[in-house]
């Protein structure tokens, strides 16, 4: 697995891409663990308890991790602006 730079050694332009980059990644990957939570409700409703109510639970993690990385880089920016 590729080893990430430290986020002290990228320059701004590169830490404001990679949020910006961040940023898109967890918005898209949120509305897709809300369809997939809404779907597996509503198979869960209508055919009993199925695997599809699980798997939005088990991707939670995933975006726990991107939101704390877009925290980092925002605190990155944050510490040089000032």
């Amino acid at each position: 697995m590729k080893k990430q730079p430290d986020l002290s050694q990228l320059s701004v332009e590169e830490l404001n891409k990679r949020a910006k980059m961040t940023k898109t990644a967890t918005i898209m990957f949120g509305v897709v663990l809300l369809l997939q939570f809404a779907i597996g409700v509503y198979l869960t409703l209508k055919n009993g308890f199925n695997v599809f109510i699980i798997i939005p639970v088990a991707f939670l993690p995933l975006m726990i991790v991107n939101m704390s990385s877009l925290k980092s880089i925002k605190d990155e920016l944050a510490k040089r602006e000032s």
